[in-house]
């Protein structure tokens, strides 16, 4: 058995026991030191004092051409954004998130309607009446609502017709468990560590 190796070309050795062990061990050490640590994970202990501090806005929204969209006056505006958590079975899980920065004539504010959840049985809402769900301290904050750090956005219901199939929109359970699911989602992956900690927990 010893003399098995002798039959095997070094390169192919090598390639084996890279395949084998060293990259798995190295995904490993990867989701350990440095994933395990990027994102706020304890987001669910605190989704809730985000989603009580919120208040409904109503807007009209603008055509999908209009320039009041960023990613019309910029192509290099983010709108789709991946989250890479974990090496899983050495592929990255990844969460995604998928944005739609706009100005708010009715409010002189830059904001941001963003998903984290399945969006596969939406429409997007160009050119509606909408309600927005949005923070009151994000609100409030004058570094929020420009164009480099549009308000969030977490939960969007249209007016004259429902913008997801089978009028969800008006489903009260359905609506709960997507903002509740869109909230924590959006603490953990999007929400600046540095911020995350300054707002939530700074106080405990």
């Amino acid at each position: 058995m010893r003399n098995i190796f002798k039959y095997i070309p070094m390169v192919t050795l090598g390639q084996i026991l890279g395949t084998a062990v060293f990259f798995p061990l190295l995904c490993f050490l990867i989701a350990i030191f440095y994933y395990s640590n990027k994102y706020n994970d304890d987001a669910e202990q605190y989704y809730e004092d985000y989603m009580n501090n919120s208040y409904d806005i109503e807007v009209a929204m603008p055509e999908e051409k209009s320039k009041c969209y960023l990613k019309n006056q910029d192509e290099d505006v983010k709108t789709v954004e991946t989250f890479r958590t974990r090496m899983v079975n050495n592929y990255f899980a990844n969460p995604s998130g998928w944005y739609i920065p706009f100005f708010s004539v009715e409010y002189k504010k830059y904001l941001s309607i963003m998903y984290f959840v399945d969006t596969s049985q939406m429409y997007w809402p160009y050119g509606r009446k909408v309600i927005l769900t949005v923070n009151r301290d994000d609100m409030n904050n004058p570094e929020y609502g420009t164009k480099e750090n549009p308000v969030p956005v977490l939960k969007d219901i249209g007016v004259d017709e429902s913008i997801r199939d089978n009028d969800q929109d008006y489903d009260k359970a359905y609506m709960d468990s997507f903002y509740r699911e869109n909230v924590i989602r959006y603490l953990k992956y999007k929400m600046p560590k540095s911020e995350f900690k300054r707002r939530f927990k700074n106080g405990e």
